[in-house]
């Protein structure tokens, strides 16, 4: 296996732990009412990071991929 193949997989799999990790209700508190305002409310920066992230081995996966699929 090379070694593209290998990082190929590892960014595969940091996406998934990724998305399964972060849980988008655990943001919203508060009652029905509150629910709303929060919604429409910034995110904070760990969640903008972590969402970034997530793009960037998106971007990464979609590259290798097309690489892999071109060179093989």
């Amino acid at each position: 296996m090379a070694l593209l193949e290998k990082v190929w997989i590892l960014v595969s799999i940091s996406i998934i732990f990724i998305i399964l990790s972060t849980d988008p209700k655990s943001s919203i508190s508060g009652t029905w009412g509150n629910q709303l305002s929060t919604v429409f409310a910034s995110a904070s920066d760990g969640q903008k990071f972590i969402k970034q992230l997530n793009w960037i081995l998106i971007t990464v996966f979609f590259l290798i991929t097309v690489s892999l699929s071109y060179f093989t």
